[in-house]
């Protein structure tokens, strides 16, 4: 009888302890950090680009990255403002282009 006891005592603590479980409300999920009105400004005014590079490509962006201390968004600044230097001359190319046809 003596060994049933410990057991029987066991038992009921685990159904106390399960119980008393039971009956505590459940745990609230972690709620997102409520950033402040500058943060939120700014991030309206700076929104995040994201791609998919090839490894030759994002090893090459590393590489000019660290050589010429950029950060990517002054690489991409750079390769946009070629861009349409380069769309600018084309332009200017048509045009005369068209001007010596006219004459």
């Amino acid at each position: 009888m003596q060994a049933e006891d410990p057991i029987k005592a066991l038992q009921e603590m685990v159904l106390a302890l399960t119980q008393e479980r039971l009956s505590r409300p459940a745990i609230k999920e972690h709620r997102p950090r409520k950033s402040n009105p500058s943060r939120k400004t700014w991030e309206a005014t700076h929104p995040t680009c994201t791609f998919r590079a090839s490894l030759e490509t994002k090893a090459r962006l590393n590489e000019w990255k660290e050589k010429a201390n950029l950060s990517f968004g002054d690489i991409t600044m750079i390769g946009l403002e070629r861009l349409e230097q380069m769309e600018l001359v084309n332009v200017l190319k048509l045009k005369i282009s068209q001007e010596k046809n006219s004459l």
